[in-house]
């Protein structure tokens, strides 16, 4: 028996399975960044300069608003595309108003800025919003909070105005008590 030929057909047979698997493992590979490729090209991903509502609407931040002169518009788009700004100047047709909007998103606001800033333009001061009011706290307890669970509002306990000394509340404690033992009390059990 040749105990150096078989060793050497293992070493062989080995070495052909572990390339079968490597090219499948490298096919497999190549097939997914060929989809992954074919997907961004087309969803259009642009970070940089003028877009569309569809592209900034992809963003979940909200979007700002800025009026612009039209005959500002060729030097704001050099600045924007300099800046690296991404908007989007919407305008229907037939409208003669002597501004425009370029509308971008709150990612984008302090380049936005930036670029109306270097053009002239005043900063806007930011806007004082004011939050919606609180509702008012009620005042009386509502009709389905239980007194005994607790509504999660204090509850003041009631006392008499006329106190009782130590001996008078422990005879009327005496009292209740012997009414109870008064005899035994039954109770309907429920046997299965």
């Amino acid at each position: 028996m040749d105990v150096g030929g078989a060793a050497a057909d293992v070493v062989v047979k080995e070495g052909v399975e572990l390339t079968g698997e490597a090219l499948k493992l490298a096919g497999e590979g190549l097939k997914n960044v060929a989809a992954l490729l074919l997907a961004i090209k087309h969803e259009h991903y642009k970070l940089v300069g003028k877009t569309n509502a569809k592209t900034l609407a992809k963003d979940p931040s909200p979007a700002v608003v800025v009026p612009l002169k039209i005959e500002d518009k060729g030097k704001f788009q050099k600045l924007a595309r300099s800046f690296g700004l991404l908007y989007f100047i919407p305008r229907k047709k037939g409208d003669i108003s002597p501004t425009l909007n370029v509308v971008s998103n709150e990612a984008n606001a302090a380049k936005l800025n930036a670029v109306f800033q270097t053009m002239g333009y005043p900063i806007p001061a930011r806007g004082n919003q004011e939050e919606p009011a609180k509702k008012a706290i009620p005042r009386a307890q509502q009709e389905r909070s239980s007194p005994g669970r607790g509504n999660g509002s204090k509850q003041t306990m009631e006392r008499p105005t006329d106190k009782l000394s130590a001996k008078n509340r422990l005879e009327a404690l005496r009292a209740s008590s012997e009414g109870m033992k008064s005899g035994p009390v039954k109770i309907k059990e429920h046997i299965r």
